[in-house]
């Protein structure tokens, strides 16, 4: 690897410059000491006057009645605009979740929507006027997409990613970009650019990654929508940890074309996008709309498929479904007291509605996550390391593996080892298959969906993850591509989730045993607990149809 050229440090602070600047042009958020701040940064916001009464409602108002309003002329998609925009400014100001900030096209782009409204009497698509936030990595031509690393983040950019274009054309508003870490390959967001950003429901912990600005902007009112991406748990992770919803599809179901990539190239696990919000009625509306025939987004991006968004695809409706359930561990790491309490409370409610759940064995996880761990480093170890050594770029300690691939060079990686891995890969995946179809018994079909934690953690201590990192809750359905949806559940209760006894505790692994020492029910009191239901492949309308029916069963047995 050559010797740095570049200084990160030089770089980052034109790219802080340049969001601290297209911020004060507009807001001036309060500044307020550490120490003053309470663990939850969103209901101190809520109730700290800075919002007006108008702009407390329609932050606090879920996009399909924005929608509603804006469409029926209750609300100005500028007005709506400028108050989503006034929360991030404040959100970037208490956890920095954001990177690129697109205030001034997102009020004209507002306005031009409304005038239009007034002229016509008609939106302009299913979408119309709606804020929607993006993960850095999709690009909005000319700003920067750094995907966290200083060799990118002051290049300007000439072309909309696809997704970016398409929502455009169905009425959306683009008015922030939000941080990921770096190359978006950890699952808490933190890099040398714009620095690391925490979770909004308690300041203490991660807000995860790689979507993580996402899941913080969100989680504190600073967005009705956001579009995150997912490789090995991208989506699911800050969904869980900030407690909403995040789906993630099965590759080709949503156009990726022009999403710019940490390991530009590597499709050997495929990366999709999906949206993330509080409301899982957001994430349908979305898909709907995204997948509709009218803007047949299959006939613009080559490897979407043909499938238009389906309704009530579970039949005949209101039918018990039958679920699996990893209640305790995926044969490498065990969850945190609060996680494993989440899982039984929601075994517990979907039985009351008379919903089958069975033990659901972790077979192949272990191998799986090692392929997959073994693919990440193979395919990025020189496409990340080469750019964060010529800017002299410090590593994070969860990235080693990287660092070490790239030291180790690609001379290993020919055709045979290629084949070797495919090979590998397709022999994992159809086993899995064979395996779901195989749990139909006495007459039964097989199950419905899988339900299984997204992390060890509820929400880890911030740095948690970069010595003790786990994606195999997450990254097993990425390399199966299933469709999986996150739903929150519960907060960690410090007098209810006791620490395990770890003097009798049976750790499966060093890591197992790490993570349960981590575990400190007063720093976690009040960490958001959520789960995820994995389907299969390209079943994102059940996945989410089967969430609502979870979703409504957690809420009868509260």
């Amino acid at each position: 690897m050559a010797s740095p050229v570049k200084d990160y440090r030089q770089e980052a602070a034109i790219a802080q410059k340049r969001r601290a600047e297209a911020i004060a042009a507009y807001f001036t958020p309060p500044k307020v000491e550490e120490s003053q701040l309470p663990n939850n940064l969103t209901e101190y916001a809520l109730k700290s006057g800075y919002y007006t009464p108008e702009e407390l409602e329609i932050i606090q108002t879920d996009a399909e009645d924005i929608l509603a309003k804006i469409a029926n002329r209750t609300w100005k998609s500028l007005t709506v605009t400028k108050a989503f925009a006034k929360a991030a400014a404040y959100a970037q100001e208490l956890t920095n979740c954001l990177t690129e900030i697109l205030f001034t096209e997102g009020f004209e782009r507002a306005q031009y929507l409304d005038d239009y409204l007034e002229k016509t009497g008609k939106t302009v698509g299913p979408l119309h006027g709606l804020p929607i936030s993006l993960k850095d990595c999709m690009v909005t031509a000319p700003h920067p997409s750094s995907v966290g690393l200083a060799a990118l983040a002051n290049q300007p950019t000439d072309k909309d990613t696809l997704l970016v274009t398409l929502l455009r054309d169905l009425g959306a508003v683009f008015y922030v970009k939000t941080n990921i870490p770096v190359a978006m390959m950890m699952s808490e967001t933190i890099n040398n650019v714009f620095g690391e950003t925490r979770n909004a429901l308690h300041k203490a912990l991660s807000c995860g990654g790689s979507s993580g600005g996402e899941g913080a902007l969100i989680a504190f009112k600073g967005s009705p929508l956001g579009i995150g991406t997912d490789i090995g748990g991208s989506i699911r992770i800050p969904a869980a940890w900030s407690y909403m919803y995040g789906l993630k599809p099965s590759f080709g179901r949503f156009p990726a074309y022009g999403t710019r990539s940490g390991i530009p190239g590597q499709e050997f696990i495929l990366a999709v996008n999906g949206p993330m919000s509080t409301s899982l009625k957001t994430l349908q509306l979305y898909s709907e709309a995204v997948l509709g025939e009218k803007h047949a987004p299959w006939t613009r991006d080559h490897k979407v498929v043909p499938i238009p968004w389906r309704k009530n695809v579970i039949q005949p409706p209101g039918r018990k479904l039958r679920f699996g359930i990893i209640s305790d561990h995926d044969n490498m790491v065990h969850g945190h007291p609060p996680v494993e309490r989440a899982l039984q409370m929601t075994r517990k409610a979907l039985e009351a509605q008379g919903h089958e759940v069975i033990d659901w064995k972790p077979d192949g996880h272990v191998e799986i996550i090692d392929h997959i761990i073994e693919a990440f480093h193979t395919f990025g170890g020189t496409a990340i390391i080469d750019h964060t050594s010529a800017y002299g770029e410090p590593v994070f300690p969860s990235m080693k593996g990287f660092e070490a691939a790239a030291k180790a060079g690609e001379k290993e990686l020919g055709p045979t080892k290629l084949r070797n891995m495919t090979i590998k890969r397709n022999t994992l995946q159809q086993a899995y298959t064979e395996r779901w179809t195989n749990s139909a018994v006495d007459g039964k079909g097989p199950v419905d969906g899988i339900i299984q934690a997204v992390a060890p953690q509820a929400a880890p201590r911030l740095g948690g993850t970069q010595h003790n990192l786990h994606l195999g809750y997450t990254g097993v359905w990425n390399y199966l591509d299933a469709a999986s949806c996150t739903f929150p559940v519960t907060f960690a209760d410090k007098n209810i989730d006791k620490p395990r006894d770890l003097a009798t505790f049976q750790a499966i692994s060093d890591r197992d045993r790490w993570i349960q020492e981590d575990y400190d029910p007063e720093l976690y009191h009040g960490a958001p607990v959520s789960l995820q239901c994995a389907g299969r492949r390209l079943e994102e309308e059940k996945v989410l149809e089967m969430v609502e029916v979870i979703s409504n069963a957690l809420k009868q047995a509260k």
